[in-house]
């Protein structure tokens, strides 16, 4: 009778156990997202009497977004950087929080993606004629992505 009963539990066992296994492999417990981010590193601006800023830039694509619809970033570097240098309806002296929130939601608004962080970092300038002592900058976010919090 013990044998039996071990044989019972062993095709129990084999029964439902691969059924079980795959059941839970196809079953995703994620919310998956893809992310993309590039880096304009130390760049010379005009802006504010002469400053290196290096820029972060991330996004995440909308949901389900196919590959075939992902983004050349190098577009966006340009859009980007276009903000990068004095304007006319972006004078010199503009506050940075005001690019920054600029690039970001013309960045959301022209590609396919579901959310945007966009990193100023206004780096250290000791120069007595443009002070601005410390890396600095602001951080602004759209939409579903956590912001950037990008330190060194």
């Amino acid at each position: 009778m013990n044998n039996l009963l071990k044989a019972m539990v062993f095709l129990a066992i084999i029964s439902f156990g691969p059924a079980s296994l795959w059941a839970a492999s196809n079953q995703n417990t994620h919310d998956e997202r893809n992310y993309f981010q590039f880096v304009i590193p130390k760049y010379d601006t005009q802006r504010q009497g002469g400053q290196k800023v290096t820029v972060y830039v991330r996004f995440a694509y909308n949901k389900g977004l196919a590959s075939s619809k992902y983004i050349d970033y190098r577009v966006m570097r340009e859009d980007v950087l276009k903000y990068m240098e004095p304007s006319e309806e972006f004078p010199a002296e503009v506050f940075w929080e005001i690019l920054a929130t600029q690039m970001g939601r013309e960045l959301m608004k022209n590609y396919p993606v579901e959310g945007v962080s966009v990193q100023l970092e206004v780096l250290d300038n000791q120069n007595p004629n443009t002070y601005e002592p410390g890396d600095h900058g602001p951080v602004f976010t759209t939409g579903n992505i956590e912001p950037l919090d990008v330190h060194h």
